[in-house]
């Protein structure tokens, strides 16, 4: 089951794909309304409100709300570590998101004026869709997974700063971090870690190629090491790391004009255009 957050230029709704994939059928509600109800039950729990109506004249938007925590595990990726001149650690490095960070399928790149290093990182994301994680079964609180892109601004992220990575200047900048295009329900993969390809194009050309099964850790262990940090809710989204290749090992760095997808395998594919340095 494929579901999405759209607009028709009046209203916001989160609504499923039927199987046609011309139409939509709107859910009732918030995503702690309906999510719940589906990450329980799967497909045949979806709670509608109305008819299918065509998605001609819809558009995605990035799938959360301005609720949602945007909760991100990076260093998960043994030769993305190695790329950044680091050594891999025992566990993952969190941190956050804000949610006005957050864009949709084919929003514009914001490119910061402060940076000259401006990156991509093609990344699986979890969506959570139960009201608590019950630590002992984790990803029975998952809802299903999208695709997203953590944009970084890699000059500012090693800076100097004292701590060693300034991560709050890498990773906040508004509308600059792509999610979406739609949420695919964990009935469809199984319980376990999703075993999917992820890849990322600059200008047609793949920067990046490597599988899911690659991370140090499995979805479950990182929805639990999440949670223990901070209480994961229906509608928050996890961020769980990306593979090598990125701009910053050969100094390749994303510009003005440039065209970027990143593609998770079963999931579907963000294509956004780097806007003009601000």
């Amino acid at each position: 089951m494929r579901i999405g957050r759209l607009t028709d230029g009046t209203s916001t709704f989160w609504a499923a794909l039927q199987q046609d994939g011309a139409s939509v059928r709107p859910l009732a509600g918030a995503i702690a309304s309906w999510g719940p109800e589906v990450t329980a039950g799967g497909s045949a729990a979806a709670p509608y409100d109305g008819d299918a109506r065509p998605l001609a004249g819809l558009r995605l938007l990035a799938p959360a709300e301005a609720s949602s925590k945007i909760v991100c595990l990076g260093a998960t990726f043994a030769k993305h570590v190695a790329g950044l001149g680091r050594t891999m650690a025992d566990q993952p490095a969190g941190f956050w998101k804000p949610y006005d960070a957050v864009i949709g399928p084919d929003d514009e790149i914001a490119h910061p004026a402060i940076t000259n290093g401006l990156d991509f990182e093609v990344e699986l994301v979890v969506v959570m869709g139960a009201p608590r994680v019950d630590r002992q079964a984790p990803m029975s609180a998952v809802l299903g997974y999208t695709v997203g892109n953590d944009i970084s601004l890699r000059d500012l992220q090693f800076a100097g700063s004292v701590t060693g990575m300034d991560m709050f200047s890498a990773k906040s900048a508004e509308r600059s971090t792509p999610l979406g295009p739609w949420i695919v329900t964990r009935d469809e993969f199984g319980d376990g870690t999703p075993n999917l390809l992820l890849t990322l194009t600059v200008n047609g050309e793949k920067r990046q190629s490597d599988r899911t099964t690659s991370m140090a850790w499995e979805i479950d262990h990182l929805v639990r090491w999440a949670d223990e940090r901070t209480t994961l809710r229906a509608g928050d989204v996890v961020y769980t790391g990306t593979p090598d290749g990125v701009g910053h090992e050969d100094g390749r760095y994303l510009q003005p004009g440039d065209v970027v997808e990143a593609t998770v395998e079963g999931l579907g594919t963000l294509r956004n255009t780097v806007g003009a340095k601000a």
